[in-house]
């Protein structure tokens, strides 16, 4: 295990200048150290923990602290001085006796972990789009920053940490680039933005991070840890109650940029408000070419099912509330022009999604579906060996259930094909359809996009795809489905105890 964190080590520092050797020493065996963290004690009763813990870096301490080359000394300066205080103290010792007898070190040895964090700023996009936070560490032979991005457009994740040049050039960079506001913070504060963002990220499924990100993590969270003072914990950001979005949307109505718009302004404009409060941070009036994108072409799609008749009144609305927003906010006008000219990028998105009027349809009618309801379309492509799905047959439904049969059945058959095999993927359609047409009522006692999960996994169960000896597990099965087995179980019951289904 050494000899693995030794070479890791060494072609980290290799693919560096050496004026980065100590930083890049302290992120390398803070990852590795972290990354046996997960490997070698990840469960267990926390004393149970710590034990393991304490044995295995007393073990390295002792094989360190008897060899004599410099390599391993590098890598046990670094360890003494990231690893958690479980197994911390061994190490020190180790180093310190090492330290007595280690002949020529370099200067750069003895700086690893030992920065000093002098100075902090925040740098924010105009639009709102994210901000970074640099942390400024003014060493006399080595300075430097660590720079962390925090996206809002994902709900203020973290997706970049990189080292960067001292402080005065990053300053520089961003007067250069200018659409960015700039103002120093004090240590704590910064911390404490980085460490709340920190938990958003890893709260996230399968955060999309950068490879730096993955490098630079453990190096990150060991100096913000290290501080002598405590972070400060961000203002909680206020809610935006239902009252205050529908005001907010009858201002917008009563503005000089509603005149003329189509009868489903308001719902559209309190689309946008919903978006923008409950999945992005910053608030309903930030204009942003990238929230035009996520809007019009991922979230909006996606929750709600409507013919081209919606679909085309929503850009005319969407650029109205950009112009509407920007103004409010005193936004710089090419600011707001970029965010208009997105709209027509991703309208075509919006396009593809109408569905076909489902008979007996009023025209401009739309449904509202579930959050995590996929876009089907682009699963269709990637598993070309389903092909195209059934199309349900929507004679005799109202329009609501023909919407709603409209998506759940080929969801059902997509994620049966997709998790089960193709041979299962009738079966999920057919049981999607007898739901819609046979008990309605039963749609309500739980969401939209739990009904394909459950009966993919009610087709596991009665053919016995899991179980001992199977591949399957209730726990891999619910993994796979993105749900619980409670939830799933619990749904599933709902079905049988209500549908007869042929054996």
């Amino acid at each position: 295990m050494l000899e693995t964190l030794l070479e890791t080590l060494a072609l980290d520092m290799a693919a560096v200048p050496a004026a980065l050797h100590p930083v890049i020493a302290e992120a390398s065996v803070a990852r590795s150290a972290a990354m046996l963290a997960d490997q070698l004690w990840p469960a267990g009763l926390p004393d149970e923990i710590g034990e393991v813990e304490r044995f295995f870096w007393a073990d390295a301490a002792r094989v360190l602290g008897e060899r004599r080359d410099l390599e391993s000394f590098v890598l046990l300066t670094s360890l003494a001085r990231t690893v958690g205080p479980a197994g911390r103290l061994p190490l020190q010792r180790a180093h310190v006796s090492r330290l007595r007898t280690q002949d020529e070190v370099p200067e750069w040895v003895t700086r690893i972990a030992g920065f000093r964090l002098t100075s902090a700023i925040v740098s924010e996009d105009i639009t709102g789009d994210g901000l970074s936070v640099v942390l400024d560490y003014d060493d006399e032979q080595h300075p430097h920053t660590v720079v962390v991005f925090i996206d809002n457009n994902l709900g203020a994740i973290i997706k970049d940490v990189f080292v960067g040049p001292p402080v005065d050039r990053v300053l520089e960079a961003y007067e250069r680039g200018g659409r960015v506001t700039i103002r120093t913070v004090r240590p704590p504060i910064a911390a404490g933005i980085i460490l709340q963002a920190l938990g958003e990220t890893r709260d996230y499924d399968d955060p999309p991070v950068s490879e730096d990100f993955e490098f630079f993590t453990g190096l990150l969270v060991n100096r913000l840890t290290q501080m002598p003072e405590r972070p400060v914990r961000p203002p909680i950001r206020p809610l935006m109650t239902p009252r205050q979005r529908e005001q907010l949307v009858e201002e917008f109505l009563d503005s000089r940029y509603a005149v003329g718009l189509p009868d489903d302004a308001a719902d559209i404009a309190r689309l946008w408000i919903d978006h923008a409060v409950d999945h992005t941070v910053g608030g309903p009036q930030r204009v942003s070419a990238v929230l035009v994108e996520l809007f019009l072409a991922h979230w909006l799609p996606r929750k709600v099912l409507a013919d081209s008749t919606y679909f085309d009144a929503v850009p005319v609305v969407v650029k109205a509330w950009l112009e509407f927003a920007g103004e409010r906010t005193h936004l710089p006008l090419d600011a707001v022009d970029e965010a208009v000219d997105a709209v027509d990028v991703w309208q075509p998105a919006l396009e593809a999604a109408a569905m076909i009027d489902p008979v007996g349809s009023k025209p401009g009618e739309r449904v509202f579906l579930d959050d995590a309801t996929n876009d089907l379309e682009d699963a269709y492509r990637a598993l070309a060996g389903l092909g195209s799905p059934p199309q349900p047959d929507l004679r005799g439904l109202d329009n609501h259930q023909a919407a709603t049969l409209s998506v759940l059945a080929p969801h059902a058959w997509l994620m049966a094909g997709e998790t089960l095999g193709t041979s299962y993927a009738p079966d999920a359609f057919d049981i999607a359809e007898r739901l819609v047409r046979d008990a309605p009522e039963l749609l309500a006692k739980a969401r939209l996009s739990t009904w394909p999960r459950a009966i993919v996994w009610l087709l596991a169960h009665r053919h016995r795809l899991v179980g001992p000896g199977e591949t399957l597990t209730p726990y891999t099965l619910a993994t796979d489905l993105s749900s619980s087995p409670a939830t799933l179980r619990k749904t599933a019951k709902l079905l049988t105890d209500t549908l007869i289904l042929p054996i």
